[in-house]
């Protein structure tokens, strides 16, 4: 059967998170892990483009359904489903219904040099072909309980502050897990990824690191060495939008983002996002959504 997740000895070094005044904190959890277990933090509004932050979330919906767009496809989440958020995923909130409930798991790398861990993050999940295609996958009903039975158990023990052996072992057979249920769909899908997804994910990557300084798609063919056109086309295929409207959303997303989180000037703001000028960044944000920064963050 075909290996999806390893488990590696080289691997991301995690940190435990303060936990107030506690003293009974076990030093060894609370030196390698940082777990959390809440709803990622995003905009109160649908259809307000995001990107995760540098960690990497696991959902698991147990009711309700939520409809979101990731890395510009949309997915309807639903009792059973689950979800890879990595690091810097581009996500839009759709639709959201009034019963909506899920179960989260975040991790977080902690220092890149300090990879003596116990479990390689991106070895199991961003070499994964399943996953890279399909960041939503349904889980049968017997596979979402073992699922949601290891969420409960980690996070108990998490909160209990066991000590930093129980939380890995507990992690490590929860990837085994998902090593087992995804294996066995990649057997009898024998899926991989196109060259045509393989740009797309490349220049979905490559933005999210360059889109402060430039807004060129000339720009990121050659860091692809593709041509602009080749690559607008690949773009439009996948995302039924072109490689400029996407660069243009996810500079839309950062601004908002900074309008409404940061007490940073709109001048400062459009500095950050590497502008002329005020006026050019007013101009562009008011062609983008309709509304003059300060209109938006005044809402």
């Amino acid at each position: 059967m075909s290996k999806i997740f390893s488990l590696d000895s080289s691997a991301y070094h995690m940190q435990m998170p303060p936990k107030s005044t506690d003293t009974n904190l076990n030093p060894q959890t609370q030196e390698h892990f940082l777990l959390s277990f809440e709803r990622p933090a995003s905009s109160s509004e649908d259809n307000t483009l995001l990107t995760s932050s540098d960690k990497l979330t696991i959902v698991l919906c147990t009711r309700g359904c939520k409809t979101v767009q990731l890395n510009f496809t949309e997915y309807v989440l639903e009792p059973g489903s689950i979800v890879f958020l990595y690091p810097n995923t581009i996500w839009k909130p759709i639709k959201t219904s009034s019963d909506f409930q899920a179960r989260y798991l975040s991790m977080r790398e902690h220092s890149p040099k300090e990879r003596n861990a116990f479990l390689d993050l991106e070895t199991i999940f961003s070499l994964s072909t399943y996953i890279a295609r399909h960041p939503h996958t349904s889980l049968s009903a017997n596979e979402s309980i073992v699922v949601e039975g290891y969420f409960r158990l980690i996070q108990n023990r998490y909160e209990a502050h066991v000590n930093y052996a129980i939380i890995r072992s507990l992690i490590s057979a929860f990837i085994l897990e998902l090593n087992q249920m995804f294996a066995i769909r990649v057997e009898r899908k024998k899926l991989k990824i196109s060259r045509k997804e393989d740009i797309l994910w490349r220049f979905l990557s490559l933005l999210t690191q360059h889109y402060k300084e430039n807004r060129s798609v000339d720009f990121y063919a050659d860091k692809l060495c593709i041509s602009p056109k080749h690559l607008s086309s690949v773009i439009k295929q996948l995302s039924h939008k072109t490689a400029h409207e996407i660069i243009s959303d996810v500079v839309i997303m950062a601004a908002k983002q900074l309008l409404k989180t940061t007490t940073l000037s709109i001048q400062e703001i459009s500095e950050e996002l590497n502008f002329a000028n005020q006026s050019f960044f007013g101009k562009f944000f008011k062609q983008n959504t309709g509304q003059s920064p300060s209109s938006y963050r005044g809402e």
